[in-house]
């Protein structure tokens, strides 16, 4: 599987495009969804396109703040690919 499912939505910044407070909690994110994830790293929203579902389910770790950590990622929240 390729890393290129995952994509920077550059023009989409936490607080300009929707505030923290409307993602969802990571422990109702199924990877097998399209959806938007924020990484708490970069404080960007990543575009996901389900191609690494099977990855994140055996790699993902969840955290005891309700964050994920994946790869070079920390996920703290998700949302609804945009017009879906």
């Amino acid at each position: 599987m390729s890393d290129t499912s995952l994509q920077l939505c550059s023009s989409l910044r936490v607080g300009a495009a929707m505030t923290h407070s409307s993602l969802r909690p990571m422990d109702a994110f199924d990877p097998t969804e399209p959806a938007i994830l924020h990484d708490l790293l970069s404080d960007r929203i990543i575009t996901w396109t389900a191609d690494q579902a099977d990855d994140y389910r055996r790699a993902s770790q969840a955290r005891d703040d309700g964050t994920v950590a994946w790869k070079a990622y920390v996920f703290d929240g998700w949302g609804n690919v945009l017009g879906g």
